[in-house]
């Protein structure tokens, strides 16, 4: 187990459909795909973070969107979906790597190594083609006690970061353990990275 501390991880969130936050917290997925959302300059994504919290959203995910053997997933993401006004934080993630993905195929052959549908896939590789789809290799960390937050203004709209207003007496400790121990992340990571 590891304690970590406000000060150690900072504030910095990365905004991600609940499904595949739960999924990387299940070990089900060590890697995201990303563009720069709506109200990001240029619609351009950065990698502006080396660990961040993972924010759960719940817009735009729907079940063509995952496949079917995750449908499961899910729904029980949208089942656990917080009060109006509030969300839970339950995990952060470390970045092991950010690869910008310049050409359909190598996205394509990745498709053993995560939840989404290839329709999904190819519709986050149209929306501004001429920009790269970053592929995110993530180590993911669960809280032992996950943190139910307010809901800011600042927290809305369609963007990749977030800076999270906590409460210092949450943010003192925050024990959490890896999702996957070191050679089963090792062992997901390398089917990953053989394909970049």
């Amino acid at each position: 187990m590891q304690t970590l501390t406000h000060t150690t991880l900072g504030n910095a969130a990365f905004k991600e459909w609940a499904v595949s936050c739960d999924a990387l917290a299940q070990g089900s997925q060590v890697m995201l795909f990303r563009k720069g959302g709506i109200k990001e300059k240029d619609h351009v994504f950065k990698m502006e973070h080396p660990h961040f919290f993972l924010y759960p959203t719940y817009e735009h995910q729907d079940p063509a969107s995952i496949k079917p053997e995750y449908q499961g997933l899910l729904n029980a993401a949208l089942a656990a979906k917080p009060e109006l006004g509030e969300v839970k934080i339950s995990a952060w993630a470390q970045v092991d790597e950010a690869v910008p993905m310049t050409s359909m195929e190598p996205v394509l052959k990745q498709a053993g190594n995560h939840i989404f549908s290839e329709d999904c896939i190819r519709a986050r590789w149209e929306w501004h083609s001429n920009k790269p789809l970053w592929l995110l290799l993530l180590r993911v960390y669960k809280l032992d006690q996950p943190m139910t937050l307010e809901v800011l203004e600042d927290y809305t709209g369609c963007r990749s970061w977030i800076d999270l207003t906590l409460n210092p007496e949450l943010s003192k400790a925050l024990p959490c353990k890896p999702v996957l121990d070191d050679a089963a992340y090792e062992a997901m990571a390398a089917k990953v990275k053989a394909l970049f």
